[in-house]
């Protein structure tokens, strides 16, 4: 089994939009999946109560109890459990990425949001765990923001997916009634998004697809 913490210290991030879509992703490629909502908001377990499936399960927790949830999904046959985080919680975003095997840090391109990283950074110092930044929400349209928002990034030492997930409509119309971009079906282009993202997550984490599925 492996564990993705999604983490970041600023509210708004899109943690949890990435969180559930990866999780689908991972579902589609014929992955056992499953989150646990640190967010004391709650946000991916309510996605959850209005879904017609299932999976993937979401579950509520504090952070003290992620060992042993972790100790349990293995033994359970878990292929990937994903960890929501909760924003401006120290010690519980450093106790997500003390569990991680990859800690995925999404970030808007705004000054603020780039401020909000150097205390995130430090927790993955703290942590000793490989981490993937990526540009969230960025506009569609092409602006110079968002090339500076890289060099930024990267000047933190922070490795960089190489493709961006824009502002669309269809990540939050989709989450009203407990789907994600690729159960809704109408963005190819978000839908590539997400699919990069996973396959990304996926090099990273060393995780098997199984024979004849496909990763998102």
């Amino acid at each position: 089994m492996r564990t993705l913490s999604v983490v970041s210290q600023k509210g708004g991030s899109g943690r949890t939009t990435l969180s559930v879509n990866l999780a689908v992703a991972a579902e589609r490629a014929g992955l056992s999946c499953a989150i646990v909502d640190l967010d004391p908001q709650a946000s991916g377990w309510k996605w959850s109560q209005r879904r017609k499936s299932e999976a993937p399960e979401v579950i509520t927790a504090v952070a003290e109890q992620l060992e042993s949830i972790q100790t349990k999904a293995a033994e359970g046959g878990l292929d990937l459990l994903i960890i929501d985080s909760a924003p401006h919680a120290d010690r519980a975003a450093l106790l997500a990425c003390k569990v991680a095997d990859l800690i995925l840090i999404p970030t808007r391109a705004s000054i603020l949001d780039l401020d909000a990283l150097k205390p995130v950074l430090e927790l993955v110092e703290m942590a000793r765990r490989p981490a993937l930044g990526v540009l969230n929400g960025v506009s569609t349209q092409t602006s110079l923001d968002v090339e500076e928002a890289r060099d930024a990034i990267k000047a933190r030492g922070v490795e960089l997916h190489a493709a961006y997930i824009h502002e669309r409509v269809i990540y939050k119309r989709s989450l009203i009634d407990g789907r994600t971009v690729i159960e809704a079906g109408s963005d190819a282009k978000a839908i590539r998004e997400i699919g990069g993202l996973f396959a990304a997550v996926v090099e990273r984490m060393g995780l098997e697809i199984p024979a004849g599925e496909v990763a998102a």
